[in-house]
């Protein structure tokens, strides 16, 4: 069986793709929900879909442009 190849995110483009609606919208529809500085570099950002609402965290290293595979 094929794996598909998903990008969630578009650095180029600066858009994402929420994993429940699959909608692609600007990052500046996510809202990034608020956290201590204390223990940012500890955490990873969670962002609300500015569509449905959907609470998600993408995975270390996508936001960097890193390939997380």
């Amino acid at each position: 069986m094929s794996r598909r190849t998903v990008t969630m995110i578009n650095i180029e483009a600066r858009t994402m793709i929420c994993p429940r609606c699959e909608r692609e919208q600007p990052m500046r529809d996510f809202v990034m929900l608020g956290m201590s500085p204390f223990y940012a570099t500890l955490l990873t950002p969670i962002y609300r879909c500015g569509s449905c609402s959907h609470l998600f965290a993408p995975r270390p290293g996508l936001l960097d442009g890193d390939d997380a595979d």
